[in-house]
């Protein structure tokens, strides 16, 4: 899972907490708690902040929770951890860096504690729909899809509007029409889940390409090409140098006999940065479409 947007939604919320500061602060403790810039003077700025000794020891967790946040957009979990551990330890009653730490040990596939933390998190909280949100995404990267449903649920009923638990759910119900039984019992069922969440998302951000990709994906496997083509044409216009997205148009003009159309999306996907598999899958297809290597 990328993590840099949750990292910098962790850094907002903390500085709206502390926004009504007692004096005002120095240009550290504003660089330090950005919401944008370069991560590496994030970094330097924090690590000033807590080397000067903040004045409380919620001063200090919060300096320690914004250093912990730059690492994890860094990806490096180990050391956000330690920074976790010790805003955590300096304020037990601190929710962020328990949604941060739980973030890093996800990424580290130690998904029982990033549980755990999520689960403090709640506790603390219970009306915020971030850790639900959070905690959703754990559960089903254990593959406890209905769990994780659960969670998401809870989410968007604590607040309506909150884009992202649509998007994931709509993940998840992708999921269960992939692999549970229950699908095949219900044919179609969990795909029209998929879409209403996928329409919601792009209802409250309409900028968002990956719903729009994945909206195509959803008609692609209910056979409603024509409208996949629509939603991964939106998906390219809002990211063009997206090359899975171009990928996907590519398959949908393939399975429509479009085979101009699907060569030259595999042809431009192929000048884009792109994963092994995706190439691979590209080449296979333009060699079965007889295109010379």
């Amino acid at each position: 899972m990328r993590v840099p947007s949750l990292g910098m939604t962790l850094m907002a919320a903390t500085l709206a907490l502390t926004a009504a500061a007692r004096a005002e602060p120095t240009d550290e403790q504003k660089q330090c708690a950005a919401t944008s810039g370069s991560l590496d003077q994030k970094i330097a700025s924090c690590t000033a902040v807590i080397a000067a000794v903040p004045a409380t020891p919620h001063d200090f967790a919060v300096a320690l929770n914004y250093r912990g946040d730059a690492y994890l957009n860094k990806r490096d979990f180990d050391r956000a951890i330690v920074d976790y551990d010790e805003a955590i330890r300096l304020d037990p009653k601190f929710v962020f860096p328990l949604n941060g730490r739980g973030l890093a040990y996800h990424n580290k596939n130690q998904f029982d504690r990033a549980i755990t933390d999520f689960d403090q998190a709640i506790a603390l909280n219970p009306k915020s729909p971030i850790p639900f949100n959070f905690r959703g995404n754990t559960y089903r990267a254990k593959g406890r899809t209905d769990r994780a449903i659960e969670d998401f649920n809870q989410a968007i009923a604590l607040n309506p509007n909150y884009a992202v638990a649509f998007f994931d759910r709509a993940l998840a119900y992708q999921d269960k029409t992939q692999w549970d039984f229950d699908a095949y019992l219900n044919e179609g069922r969990y795909d029209e889940l998929a879409l209403k969440d996928y329409d919601e998302t792009i209802r409250l951000v309409p900028t968002n390409r990956a719903a729009f990709n994945n909206r195509g994906n959803v008609y692609m496997n209910k056979r409603q090409y024509d409208r996949a083509i629509k939603d991964y044409d939106e998906a390219i216009r809002l990211d063009p140098a997206q090359a899975l997205y171009i990928k996907n148009r590519g398959n949908a003009f393939r399975v429509t006999g479009q085979y101009d159309r699907a060569i030259a999306d595999y042809r431009k996907a192929l000048t884009l940065k792109i994963d092994e598999p995706n190439r691979k899958q590209i080449e296979t297809a333009l060699k079965e479409l007889g295109v010379p290597g």
